[in-house]
């Protein structure tokens, strides 16, 4: 079990008595959130994929000897369980996690902290420009007054470093459904760096949590006005409310150009097949669906979600036998959400009653 071994230079280190603000450089230090780590005297922690190199860095002590192997089994559960939080669960029975460590884009966690939020037995305890830090509590969490004392580690800075800090800090409130916080801080990113991409790539993400589409997209284009390396961050905040506001064949083209740049990104490929779906590009929507339960399967997660919308698009396509099979597997898992399970039986009992065999055994629907 991995046990946190913090030197006393990250305690004194911690941002309750650290009034210096961090230089340009260091603004997505991690030091303030392992010296919050070590204040609590949390002994195991979970981290995902993007802590890792830090993790190593830092201090390689807070590995198990087996982890510091390249590939090694339990270093890729670590970085696979924030697609699955049904593999978050199997370690966490095992390790028993004080708190965990979520550094990175919240796009790549976004399924393991949606299920922190609806089973609320944890809590967001810390958030920063790097990471966000949550306990196994309930109810509680980090107030107004806190998180304000967090942000004020860079009011020393200049407009450009606050305003990015400020803005990362909002796109992880928004990844824990605090958006009332999230918008705070983004006013504040807004009046020191208003013209920034970071800030406005933040706004976008924000508007999308509050299902506002076209104010999303517009806070998109400002990015990508802006440029700054935010280009691919505000392009998916434009495609997701191009999407939601329903101008697909805007969405279409422009989740293929970045499905394109990155070919083997879960979340994107997910993201495209749903845009592909609305464009009745089923073929390639097949064909997306199953290279993600491709990749899913060597990560061994959970493949049913995808498998429901597989037999979706296969009845659609009128290959009613394979339809059924998907569905079918779908329903075997008992982990299937109940949303899911009930739309995948519906949906298959509208597919069966349409499928008439053929000679020779196969099956189409009429």
């Amino acid at each position: 079990m991995r046990r946190l071994l913090f030197s006393l230079s990250l305690v004194c280190a911690s941002l309750c008595s650290c009034s210096k603000p961090l230089s340009p450089e260091s603004w997505q230090s991690s030091a303030p959130a392992f010296a919050h780590l070590e204040g609590l005297g949390v002994k195991t922690v979970y981290f995902n994929g993007a802590a890792l190199p830090v993790v190593l860095k830092r201090n390689p002590a807070w590995l198990q000897p087996g982890d510091r192997v390249a590939g090694s089994e339990h270093m890729r559960s670590l970085a696979q369980s924030g697609l699955s939080p049904k593999l978050f669960r199997q370690l966490d029975r095992q390790e028993h996690f004080d708190a965990l460590l979520l550094a990175g884009d919240p796009v790549q966690f976004r399924p393991l902290t949606e299920h922190l939020l609806k089973t609320q037995d944890w809590a967001l305890d810390w958030v920063d420009s790097w990471c966000s830090v949550y306990r196994r509590q309930t109810g509680g969490g980090l107030t107004r007054e806190a998180i304000l004392a967090i942000a004020t580690q860079w009011d020393g800075a200049g407009p450009r470093v606050k305003g990015a800090a400020l803005s990362a800090m909002s796109e992880r409130l928004v990844a824990a459904s605090r958006l009332d916080m999230a918008g705070e801080l983004l006013q504040l990113a807004k009046a020191v760096d208003g013209k920034s991409a970071a800030v406005w790539t933040a706004e976008g993400w924000y508007r999308l949590a509050r299902g506002e589409w076209i104010q999303a997209v517009a806070a998109a284009d400002k990015a990508l006005q802006g440029g700054g390396g935010r280009e691919r961050p505000a392009r998916s905040v434009k495609a997701q409310g191009l999407y939601f506001s329903k101008q697909f064949e805007e969405a279409y083209l422009l989740s293929g150009e970045l499905l394109a740049e990155a070919p083997e990104d879960p979340v994107m490929l997910f993201t495209h097949a749903k845009i592909a779906h609305e464009v009745r590009a089923i073929q390639e929507e097949v064909g997306v669906l199953r290279k993600l339960i491709g990749i899913a399967g060597r990560e061994r997660r959970p493949t049913s979600w995808y498998r429901v919308y597989l037999g979706q698009a296969l009845a659609m396509t009128g290959e009613g036998e394979a339809a059924l099979k998907e569905f079918d597997i779908a329903l075997g898992d008992p982990d299937l959400p109940e949303d899911q399970r009930d739309f995948a039986k519906s949906t298959r009992a509208r597919v069966a009653l349409r499928v008439k065999p053929e000679t020779g055994g196969r099956a189409k629907i009429q």
